[in-house]
């Protein structure tokens, strides 16, 4: 019986955990930012490192009939992809607030925390910063936070 020392097991468990580990680019971390703001829930595939996405199927107004047959490409290989969720709202309100804090103008600072504690915060910071000069800084924010998040997702797995 060939005894393996901890050190060579160790380094092997973790060459083994690097091998099943995702290869995602920065452009790849950046597409599933995307979607994922736009409300899709998206799959990495390990093998062939393809991208696959499909709206919430959770949500009120969602066809299935469009997304049948990537649906059914990701559950018939389920082990080979890995989910990326995106922001739930609590985590949503909270980019949200953060960007508020992160603006030099406090006034306009003062105004977005304001309407943030109105009933329909997302709606009043949406009409607030849609009016504002502050939304393409907005944008580049929440595009930030996002990939941030699914990197966030990619160390949990």
């Amino acid at each position: 019986m060939q005894i393996i020392p901890a050190q060579s097991l160790a380094r092997t468990t973790v060459v083994q955990k690097l091998k099943n580990q995702m290869k995602l680019t920065d452009k790849d971390i950046a597409e599933i930012a995307e979607l994922l703001d736009c409300g899709f829930i998206c799959f990495y595939h390990r093998p062939t490192g393809e991208i696959e996405s499909h709206p919430d199927p959770n949500d009120i107004y969602f066809d299935p009939e469009p997304w049948e047959d990537i649906m059914a490409k990701i559950e018939n290989d389920w082990e080979n992809y890995d989910r990326f969720e995106k922001m739930n709202s609590n985590e949503g309100f909270q980019v949200m607030e953060n960007f508020a804090y992160a603006i030099n103008d406090l006034n306009f600072r003062y105004k977005i925390l304001e309407r943030l504690t109105r009933r329909k915060p997302f709606q009043n910071f949406k009409i607030l910063i849609d009016s504002s000069n502050h939304r393409q800084n907005w944008f580049e924010f929440k595009k930030n936070a996002y990939i941030d998040f699914v990197k966030q997702q990619i160390e949990t797995k």
